[in-house]
């Protein structure tokens, strides 16, 4: 997180550096220093001319040594970008001789989503001593609701203390989603309003009744009628609540109410199972339903319908008959 804030630091105040290597398993850190050098290093007039975007499976290094060295025509700097940069592996070290000595009125830069440049290829060391390199790595779980805090502030959020884990539990971790509902959010609510759970409910998307933490309440409370109307609408929505996820979901929430049960306080369960004190009232409620042997035999139905839902033991079984026959077996133990 430091070596983004001072990269995007460094180019908001117009320290701009001659080559840009992004790379690793986080896009959305790669994208948001992209889009900081667009809106920075070349005004909305001079896009058409100073910026030019290439794509690394249809693009040879001479191309884009060719357009990097070539000199902007309405502004001071011109802008090269290459996206999908991963799929010029082979070849990037044919672009070592500019990359030793660049233009100093282009900026290039090479976005590697989802892998990493070879550093011990000569256009990497090349890279390193006259550009910029940025490695990026997903932020842990416990890292984003802090991070979700910290981008909140840009779009004017205040939130709820609440607000941040309940996103996390509504989105999980994937940085590029949270942001556009934040986009979203932001046209919904008014400037300085606290962000609460009850607004994140409300706009974010997700039907309060009818997602996979919903019916984990709702087999939390063994209330069979509820989660069979909520499965029903979740099978004629695959897509959106695929089976593997809803599986997880549930296996997750009965391992943690089975560590629930063993505490000597509830005051420990927010460190203990790693949420929200905001959840810690759903695992008070479902404790009262369940014993740890039902619990354990819980999670041995989880597990056999995570089985049949991969094909072992039953063939092409529907979605929803595959949940319902889980359902009834977690309220009848």
């Amino acid at each position: 997180m430091k070596d983004i804030n001072k990269i995007l630091s460094s180019i908001k105040k117009g320290d701009y550096a001659p080559v840009y290597l992004l790379m690793g398993t986080e896009p959305f850190f790669i994208d948001q220093v992209t889009k900081t050098l667009s809106s920075h290093l070349v005004e909305e007039h001079a896009r058409d001319f100073d910026s030019t975007i290439f794509y690394g499976k249809e693009t040879l290094p001479e191309q884009i040594i060719e357009t990097a060295k070539r000199f902007p025509m309405m502004g001071s700097h011109q802008l090269v970008v290459v996206r999908e940069a991963q799929y010029l592996d082979k070849t990037i070290d044919s672009l070592v001789p500019y990359l030793e000595s660049p233009q100093s009125q282009t900026v290039l830069v090479l976005c590697y989503k989802h892998k990493k440049l070879d550093k011990r290829k000569k256009s990497y060391k090349a890279i390193a001593k006259s550009g910029v390199v940025l490695e990026t790595k997903p932020l842990y779980d416990n890292q984003v609701a802090d991070w979700i805090k910290d981008r909140g502030l840009r779009y004017g959020f205040n939130f709820h203390p609440h607000a941040p884990p309940l996103l996390v539990s509504f989105l999980g971790t994937d940085l590029s989603k949270i942001d556009k509902e934040f986009e979203k959010l932001s046209n919904r609510v008014e400037a300085g309003e606290e962000i609460t759970p009850a607004i994140i409910e409300k706009h974010i998307g997700y039907s309060k009744d009818f997602n996979g933490f919903e019916l984990q309440k709702s087999l939390g409370k063994r209330d069979l009628e509820h989660s069979f109307r909520i499965i029903r609408y979740m099978a004629s929505n695959a897509k959106k609540h695929p089976v593997t996820l809803t599986i997880t979901v549930l296996f997750n929430f009965f391992q943690k109410l089975l560590l629930f049960q063993g505490l000597s306080s509830p005051s420990k369960a927010p460190a203990v199972l790693g949420v929200s004190p905001y959840f810690v009232k759903d695992y008070e409620a479902a404790s009262r339903f369940y014993s740890m042997k039902q619990i354990a035999n819980v999670i041995g139905h989880i597990k056999e319908a995570d089985l049949k839902s991969k094909g072992v033991g039953a063939q092409n079984l529907p979605t929803e008959e595959l949940l319902k026959e889980l359902i009834l077996k977690i309220v009848s133990s």
